[in-house]
């Protein structure tokens, strides 16, 4: 048991007790003290035989009443007196001058008291019946003493506050036994199993860390997978390198070929290092600050007289057209990264002689861009794949040949994501790729 489970037990305990205890006194005290003063008992244990008396005495006479309390169930009868008019008992009892005094005082002062009563017997006679203070005899059972009070409460508030106190700290329990084997590198410990069906604060809580959880578990595997593709893209280079250097040592008439081969993979690795780079400081919200309006027009007119050069050189052509004009508070060149991108994967995969259609428009009133290829297009079960990092579908010539390294989207994908747009790739009706960019934040005008 843990500290939290004694404090609580503790506490609980002693308010329970001092509660029970005060309200058990106060209510035992308070029937002392009537009983003393007025000398007869006048609790519900008083109410309940000498009402029953009154019933018998009313309706059979003092024989109806004698026959009751002589068939009492228990060991002893009850001991209500039934006085007459000339203040003796009819079943020859003593009677109290001082209580029989205090009972003719309780009944003027307060006319139909239950405990104390005036009855007509069937002869016409008049009795007064009543419980003495001293009595001991048969009835519902009188409130227990203080001491057996006390008792009571601390058995019931021990019992209660045990139970609780564990329902209370056991959920924190096994929260703290799940952190742990978290922390020991057991990535699948969840603690809504071990909660069960509470539906209250620490469920929430319970039902918060396992998001965590899952969330810490995806960001760990992804980082795992992203530095086993980092390490697979930097060896390959590498090792070309490699090949190239021991070729000029063994042949020297290639020493040319060699180092044009190792400055091809140079280039190759510090532009791999740089797409990383990029994609790092994207995951890691490094470099956010910095943001001016820029001009989604201006953009894509300039990135368009960019790469049309490469397109035209290829045998294709972009088509272009603006709906609308939009602007947007952002990172000019993160935006510019994000759909250049996208453009040149569009260039790229493109049919020969065939043309990207390139649309500036506006949906749900939010400005959208629409870039169109005529590619052989994605299946449909890859679409959501292509934005994990490192991930390459085969080229469309030799699809057992991947092409470029698998970021250009990822890094589109997450650059816009910081400027609160979202890109979106579908498969386009006669052939093609389509994808989308949509921003929620941009004006338009």
């Amino acid at each position: 048991m843990g500290r939290l489970f004694w404090k609580l037990f503790i506490s609980l305990s002693l308010t329970l007790i001092l509660i029970g205890a005060a309200i058990g006194g106060a209510v035992y005290f308070h029937d002392q003290r009537q009983q003393n003063e007025e000398g007869i008992q006048r609790d519900r244990r008083a109410e309940f035989v000498v009402g029953l008396t009154a019933n018998a005495l009313r309706h059979g006479g003092v024989a109806g009443a004698r026959d009751l309390l002589v068939e009492w169930p228990g060991q002893r009868a009850p001991g209500v007196l039934i006085v007459d008019a000339a203040g003796q008992d009819a079943l020859g009892r003593p009677v109290s001058h001082v209580a029989l005094a205090k009972a003719f005082k309780a009944l003027e002062r307060s006319r139909g008291k239950r405990s104390v009563k005036e009855v007509t017997a069937p002869d016409g006679s008049r009795y007064l019946l009543f419980l003495p203070a001293d009595s001991a005899s048969a009835g519902p059972p009188r409130m227990p003493p203080p001491s057996v009070q006390i008792l009571i409460a601390l058995l019931a508030s021990l019992l209660f506050s045990a139970i609780f106190a564990t329902y209370l700290t056991r959920p924190i329990r096994h929260l703290r036994k799940v952190s742990t084997r978290l922390a020991e590198g057991d990535l699948d410990a969840r603690v809504t199993p071990f909660i069960g069906s509470r539906n209250d604060e620490l469920s929430d809580l319970g039902k918060d860390f396992d998001f965590m959880a899952t969330r810490v578990q995806r960001v760990l595997n992804a980082q795992r997978q992203l530095l086993h593709d980092v390490s697979h893209e930097l060896r390959s280079p590498v090792a070309r390198m490699r090949l190239a250097v021991g070729i000029a040592q063994q042949q020297p008439d290639k020493v040319a070929m060699a180092l044009g081969r190792i400055e091809r993979e140079t280039e190759r690795l510090d532009e791999l290092l740089g797409q990383i780079l990029t994609l790092a400081r994207l995951e890691s919200g490094i470099g956010n600050d910095g943001k001016e309006k820029v001009s989604i027009n201006d953009l894509l007119e300039e990135i368009i007289q960019d790469v049309g050069f490469e397109a035209q050189a290829n045998g294709r052509t972009i088509e272009y057209r603006a709906d609308i004009k939009a602007e947007i508070d952002g990172q000019r060149e993160l935006l510019r990264r994000a759909f250049e991108n996208v453009i040149r994967n569009a260039i790229k995969y493109t049919a020969d002689a065939s043309a990207v259609e390139i649309r500036l428009t506006s949906e749900s009133h939010k400005p959208t861009i629409l870039i169109r290829d005529h590619g052989p297009g994605i299946p449909d079960e890859e679409l959501g794949k292509v934005f994990q990092p490192f991930y390459r579908l085969p080229s469309e010539n030799d699809r057992s040949q991947p092409s470029g390294y698998g970021l250009g989207l990822a890094i589109a994908q997450r650059a816009l994501s910081n400027h609160a747009g979202t890109l979106k790739l579908s498969n386009a009706a006669g052939g093609g790729l389509l994808a989308s960019i949509q921003f929620d934040n941009a004006s338009v005008d």
